[in-house]
């Protein structure tokens, strides 16, 4: 097997970063004003009726069941960009009664969730080109591979297509790498090392990540589980390359060589776990499902699964994890704290992983590549470091890379 490096990460914002606790005053005008529609009687007729649920009660069970500002400062969440204004500026000194709403969200007859899948694919069509033209602005030469990774909006020809349609790169291979939530790198990253191994020519391979999960928020479902959701989860965009570790070192246009060695992979289907995470298809947006149990479900498999990983590339993770940091793919705060804590590790070890949480929250399968910019850019963590990369995602499917600073 060719030795592969990842490198030339680009993260890119696209929308306004919002201030977490403005995001979840937000959501609480958001709930106020879905709890409080007027009612529809037999006859199809408003029946105006008192307020149903108070401000205060809802504001009570926002507080206690969202992601607080303490683990989470900022989130892009571009479906709220045209209501900024109000979030930052108004919402502030006015009351939940008087509400700026974000078009296109309204509650119309028949539709009880908002805009239905086709119009969030519009928002995705729209807005994700973007991300390939701020990403090839930095990237002159044509990649051999590009893959696009993505669990919240598809289109065929895909955003992906296009971008090379526009570019007329007739020769390059486009590959999907779709559906597959918070573990998506991983795969995207092994089947471009894949690809690269099996280049004639050693040609680059380009991962372009557009996660576009604002595009799926629930906005009229008041309850915990959605609180979590909505306080969570986060629009995140990335783009990155994969090459040949001797034609990276012989590329003249690289003028640093900062990057990733991939020493090994890893994944699993965790027994018994099919129904704990999902995300699915509904009429209005993705349906997110998480258990209760998958908590105790990384706790019971992560260290024997880290081991076989590390196993893999010739490490003994027990003698050696003094002396690793870890990208611990941040599906939330708590997360994070189980795998430190059930390995033994010093909070410094995965200090990006909690970083780029409070930075920008869950982006789904675009987090772990923002934690491995960091890292790479980190002159804290020295060449030669070896970087232990995980995350989980529906089925419940644990998947790692082993990797080593350069």
């Amino acid at each position: 097997m060719k030795s592969v490096i990842i490198s030339n990460f680009h993260p890119i914002q696209v929308g306004t970063l919002f201030d977490q606790a403005k995001l979840n005053q937000y959501t609480k005008f958001l709930y106020y004003h879905f709890q409080n529609l007027p009612k529809i009687d037999a006859s199809g007729n408003e029946v105006n009726e008192d307020e149903s649920v108070s401000f205060k009660f809802i504001s009570d069970q926002v507080d206690k069941y969202s992601v607080s500002p303490e683990s989470i400062n900022c989130r892009q969440s571009i479906i709220f960009e045209e209501v900024e204004d109000f979030i930052e500026n108004i919402m502030d000194i006015t009351s939940p009664s008087e509400y700026h709403f974000p078009s296109g969200f309204e509650v119309k007859s028949g539709h009880s969730f908002g805009p239905k899948i086709e119009v969030r694919m519009e928002w995705f069509k729209r807005k994700m080109g973007f991300v390939f033209d701020a990403f090839y602005s930095n990237v002159s030469a044509r990649p051999e591979n590009l893959i696009h990774v993505t669990c919240s909006g598809y289109s065929s020809p895909s955003v992906a297509q296009e971008a090379v349609i526009e570019r007329n790169w007739e020769t390059v291979q486009v590959t999907h790498s779709y559906h597959m939530g918070c573990y998506g790198a991983f795969p995207a990253i092994r089947t471009a090392s894949s690809l690269i191994s099996a280049s004639k020519s050693n040609g680059r391979a380009d991962v372009v990540h557009t996660e576009l999960l604002s595009a799926h928020l629930n906005l009229t479902e008041f309850s915990s589980a959605n609180t979590m959701i909505c306080s969570l989860f986060a629009d995140g965009f990335i783009g990155y390359s994969l090459y040949e570790e001797q034609s990276f070192l012989n590329d003249a246009s690289i003028t640093e060589k900062k990057g990733l060695r991939i020493l090994a992979f890893h994944e699993v289907i965790i027994p018994d776990s099919l129904e704990d995470m999902s995300w699915d298809l509904g009429e209005y947006n993705f349906l997110m499902t998480l258990s209760k149990r998958v908590p105790v479900f990384i706790r019971k498999n992560i260290k024997s699964f880290l081991s076989t990983l590390c196993k893999k590339g010739d490490i003994d993770l027990e003698e050696q994890k003094a002396n690793m940091h870890f990208a611990i793919h941040p599906g939330g705060p708590k997360i994070i704290d189980y795998v430190v804590s059930e390995i033994g590790l010093s909070k410094e070890q995965a200090y990006w992983s909690f970083e780029v949480l409070r930075g920008h929250g869950n982006m789904s399968s675009a987090s772990i590549p923002h934690i491995f910019n960091e890292i790479v850019n980190d002159s804290n963590i020295q060449p030669g470091t070896k970087v232990v990369a995980m995350a989980f995602g529906p089925g419940l499917t644990a998947t790692g890379l082993l990797l080593e600073k350069i």
